[in-house]
């Protein structure tokens, strides 16, 4: 095991301010597990997590122990390098929500051949549904571009799904459309492809920026795009459902104004054009903004379900999800060392200067 271990910090309210720093290594005591993060992806999912991290308390899962100094929730690959729990041996590997640092110490509870729940204490009262590691070094369907793809695909598209489902259960609301803004986004496109496997009547409106225009259209997941400028082309007399994962409060405001008493529900999905939580404005006519919250939708389905058949489900989706990103070539998968890279990811992602083509895979341990 190393002697040191590095953390990528962000200021908490002025997230462009991030640094690099060292603390010694963890060592795992009674009862614990040391995971050594090895790859991990950057996605707008992870400008959310930053963006809602005091509302949603995503800071509070790796906590620094530095005032005003979080690390950033990612989704990726580590390896057991420490353990003090039987059944769960040094070289195992684990796919889970890590933090934006090379070793994470765990308490494992539930156990079971192919994953753990971690129960810190610090983390009883958050969503279980982070607090899950799964094994994959005895998946057989697991490979290195694999890997890439759940750490990138994964998180988002479980959202992504759970919304359509949540949907689809109440009707969609009576709506004949759903527009979905952020359109290029990988939020965005998930959403369309989960919406299209629960039916293929509603029709899918993506809103995009006029430069990805051609991307999206190339997608063949909607049925009509459109530039943000070109909105207002819209029926407003159709009944629609607005998925918004920009989290861009003007086209928000636009969206309400274009469709009045039509617009029957509004569903918050991200933050992707922004640094902030939306604010919604409570004067907009149409149906109120209403966030979800995936965590409390896999807990209910898993419930309802059971756990055999909510993992069924979701893996049938994600596997169906897979081929057509594989099919399609929708993504490239670029692949970069260590945290003064991921710096400079989220920097852009930040700055809105991401190629959504382009999917951020950050390795931390060389070949």
């Amino acid at each position: 095991m190393t002697e040191t271990q590095t953390r990528l910090l962000m200021n908490r309210q002025r997230f462009e301010d991030m640094h690099v720093d060292s603390t010694p290594a963890p060592s795992a005591k009674d009862g614990e597990v040391v995971l050594a993060l090895d790859r991990f992806s950057l996605t707008v999912n992870n400008v959310t997590y930053a963006a809602f991290g005091e509302a949603l308390r995503y800071w509070d899962f790796f906590p620094t122990g530095i005032d005003g100094q979080g690390l950033l929730p990612v989704w990726g690959y580590a390896n057991v390098v420490d353990s003090e729990v039987e059944g769960i041996e040094v070289g195992q590997r684990y796919f889970g929500y890590f933090p934006s640092a090379t070793h994470l110490v765990v308490k494992p509870g539930k156990t079971g051949a192919r994953s753990f729940r971690d129960e810190s204490a610090h983390r009883a009262d958050l969503p279980e549904v982070y607090n899950w590691y799964q094994r994959s070094d005895n998946d057989p369907f697991q490979s290195e571009a694999a890997e890439s793809l759940h750490a990138i695909f994964r998180p988002l598209f479980v959202t992504a799904f759970g919304l359509s489902d949540f949907l689809a259960d109440e009707n969609f609301f009576g709506a004949k459309q759903v527009v979905i803004s952020s359109a290029s986004s990988r939020t965005g496109y998930s959403e369309a492809f989960s919406l299209r496997m629960q039916s293929e009547d509603i029709e899918l409106i993506g809103l995009t920026s006029a430069g990805h225009r051609d991307f999206v259209e190339g997608l063949g997941l909607y049925s009509k795009v459109l530039a943000y400028d070109d909105l207002e082309q819209l029926d407003p007399d159709r009944p629609t459902v607005y998925v918004d994962v920009a989290g861009n409060t003007e086209v928000q405001r636009r969206v309400h104004q274009h469709f009045g008493e039509q617009l029957v529900h509004d569903a918050a999905l991200g933050a992707a054009h922004t640094h902030e939580p939306p604010q919604p404005d409570e004067d907009l006519p149409g149906a109120r903004p209403v966030f979800f919250f995936a965590p409390v939708w896999v807990a209910r389905r898993q419930k309802e379900w059971g756990p055999e058949e909510f993992n069924r489900r979701v893996g049938e989706a994600v596997a169906a999800f897979f081929q057509h990103v594989m099919k399609h070539r929708l993504i490239e998968i670029r692949e970069q060392q260590g945290f003064e890279a991921a710096r400079e990811v989220l920097t852009e992602m930040l700055d809105g200067r991401t190629d959504p083509a382009i999917g951020h895979v950050i390795r931390l341990k060389a070949d």
